[in-house]
């Protein structure tokens, strides 16, 4: 089942708690290569939000036109920021004549050029779920009855209306259900954690995370599952100070993994500020 993914990680990527190892051990485990954007740049996420033009959109643009030079029709990332960055360049890029044509000009002086139209930006889940065959997460590890809340954050389907339900998104839940877990419906899947402001506003960011976990808890989750690096954090650290009981927050790939019978040391288990002893 050999597949080769072009991977763009993002600079929150590779400092997360087992993302990177726990996405390394996986796809070793299933036989998939995944191939880095070469000379990679930060796309801008952050300041994306507050800079118009060509100043918000030149760092997504070169991450894509890097991407396409080494060959890549399409990109995956495991960040939801940068899932969002990318197609938000993407679009203005599109839309925008103007925009397009200034961004072309500061690429070509780097002998870079814009990706085809059909270019398409994933996510890491969308690959998991609609790129490999179900068969692929023969489960190693009998997980059944373990009760999994979904996180998927408030950028992977808003406004991207093509990859999921915006309100009310399924595919990580049936993700968890392919791996074994029980997903549980709680109301705050799409909420927004604070993501980046947790750093500059803490209190207001406590506030969001403490709504999300009791969420989760009070349809008796005994574990988080979430997809981007940011939200990971957030709703893992904010819980050292909140006096909630403490819900252990897992990548989707480290929930992966142990449906695969991969160890916790080799999918970073280790690394969470909130160890799952479930296991």
């Amino acid at each position: 089942m050999a597949l080769d993914i072009w991977f763009y990680p993002g600079c929150s990527f590779e400092t997360s708690a087992g993302y990177e190892q726990s996405l390394n051990a996986v796809c070793t485990h299933l036989d998939i290569r995944l191939k880095t954007v070469p000379d990679w740049i930060c796309c801008g996420s952050s300041a994306f939000f507050s800079l118009q033009g060509a100043q918000g959109a030149l760092p997504a643009a070169r991450v894509m036109a890097l991407a396409a030079r080494a060959g890549a029709t399409s990109l995956a990332t495991g960040c939801n920021g940068c899932y969002n960055t990318l197609r938000k360049a993407q679009k203005l890029l599109d839309q925008d004549d103007k925009l397009n044509e200034g961004i072309r000009q500061q690429l070509h002086v780097q002998d870079l050029d814009l990706p085809a139209p059909d270019f398409r930006i994933r996510h890491l889940l969308e690959v998991f779920v609609q790129d490999l065959p179900s068969d692929a997460w023969n489960k190693r590890t009998d997980l059944s009855g373990l009760r999994a809340a979904a996180y998927y954050g408030c950028l992977l389907t808003r406004p991207w209306t093509d990859v999921d339900d915006p309100e009310h998104p399924v595919m990580l839940d049936s993700f968890v259900r392919s791996l074994g877990f029980t997903p549980v419906d709680h109301g705050l899947k799409t909420a927004c954690c604070g993501a980046a402001h947790a750093l500059a506003y803490q209190e207001n960011t406590d506030i969001l995370v403490e709504r999300i976990i009791r969420s989760m808890q009070e349809k008796q989750a005994e574990i988080a599952v979430t997809i981007c690096p940011l939200c990971q954090l957030n709703l893992e650290s904010s819980q050292l100070n909140l006096g909630v009981p403490r819900l252990p927050v897992l990548f989707f790939t480290q929930a992966a993994g142990l449906t695969l019978g991969l160890s916790p040391k080799e999918i970073g288990l280790d690394k969470l500020l909130i160890y799952p002893d479930i296991f």
